[in-house]
């Protein structure tokens, strides 16, 4: 009895066994078949592939060029200083840099000379009054008196220099005690009412500028400020091989706040253009012998078309014809772009001002 219970049990445990590697495998081969990964579909071939690219929206909007110079004050208009007579200097009243106004006096010679003369000329027109009012000279002697009256107050007035406009003192060159006469340079006064303001141009770009053409200008110094001026001065293209023209450009300054030697940045209107129509000039295929653009049309497919160009900046192109607004072209033209590509847009950009 004991032999037959020991067998059972035997083939009982077996039978477990059985049933647990039997789930064992199972379990295995379901996993398996989940985690398998499935070999890519093959690709598509070439000609049905959408090519990326980078579109535009072409528009109409006001453009305006300008062109970037920088440069640095020079100053207005520089007048030399003289006295009218000859003396010995007296005084002087300003150092260089120091601003004066119209009128001011700069510097003096020694008037004990001419004081005197004008005392004397005093007593004797009021000597003369006298006589004429008693009948004793006639009228022409009192006007003789009277125009030597005004000479000596005209010899004191000119042993004053005054500033003839407003203006900043520069290379002064005398000192006190030293004799001038006229021909004698006192000092340089720079009219600083309106301002000169060299920039360096490249010679490519020189051709793009014109007299009186408006400029933006800033200074450092003035953080946040625009100022207005306007091309004053272009130098003659002589051919000469020189990297930068110096071009003139002069602007109000009533207030003198701009002086000689500040730095300026100076952004020159060259063209400006209302309702323009405007696309990148990357869009542009310079590989045809008439500018090209590729318009992206129905289910994205591409076509070429020619444009009529007006201008271009380092950035734009301004067009007469070609293309409408709202329609979209290809900003970055592939090598291998063609009429009939069809196309997956990436980015899509549109003029900013």
């Amino acid at each position: 009895m004991k032999k037959k219970t020991t067998h059972k049990k035997t083939i009982i445990i077996i039978l477990v066994l059985l049933v647990a590697i039997l789930t064992l495998w199972i379990i295995n081969k379901r996993i398996s078949k989940k985690t398998t990964v499935k070999p890519a579909a093959p690709a598509q071939q070439s000609g049905e592939q959408r090519m990326p690219v980078n579109v535009y929206k072409v528009s109409r909007q006001n453009f305006k060029d300008t062109l970037l110079a920088l440069g640095t004050v020079k100053g207005g208009v520089q007048i030399e200083l003289r006295f009218e007579k000859e003396g010995r200097v007296k005084q002087f009243r300003f150092k260089e840099g120091d601003r004066v106004t119209k009128g001011e006096v700069v510097a003096q010679l020694d008037q004990q000379d001419a004081l005197l003369k004008l005392k004397q000329a005093r007593i004797d027109l009021d000597q003369h009054k006298k006589l004429y009012e008693a009948g004793a000279i006639i009228k022409l002697k009192l006007d003789q008196v009277a125009n030597a009256y005004d000479q000596a107050n005209l010899e004191l007035e000119k042993t004053k220099l005054r500033a003839p406009r407003t203006g900043i003192i520069s290379n002064k060159e005398v000192e006190i005690g030293e004799f001038i006469t006229p021909n004698t340079k006192i000092a340089t006064l720079i009219d600083m009412e309106k301002v000169i303001v060299e920039v360096g141009i490249i010679e490519k770009d020189i051709n793009k500028l014109m007299l009186g053409q408006e400029v933006a200008i800033t200074f450092d110094a003035y953080p946040g400020f625009d100022f207005i001026g306007k091309v004053y001065n272009i130098p003659p293209d002589l051919g000469t091989k020189v990297p930068m023209l110096q071009v003139k450009i002069q602007m109000e300054n009533p207030d003198a706040l701009i002086l000689p030697g500040m730095f300026a940045r100076c952004l020159i209107s060259i063209y400006e253009e209302e309702n323009a129509l405007i696309i990148p000039i990357t869009a542009i295929d310079k590989s045809a012998d008439e500018p090209r653009v590729f318009v992206v049309g129905e289910r994205n497919r591409v076509s070429e078309r020619t444009v009529t160009v007006t201008y271009t900046s380092s950035e734009y192109a301004l067009l007469s014809s070609g293309l409408n607004a709202g329609e979209l072209i290809v900003s970055d033209k592939p090598e291998s772009l063609k009429t009939g590509t069809e196309v997956e847009i990436i980015e899509l950009t549109e003029y900013q001002p």
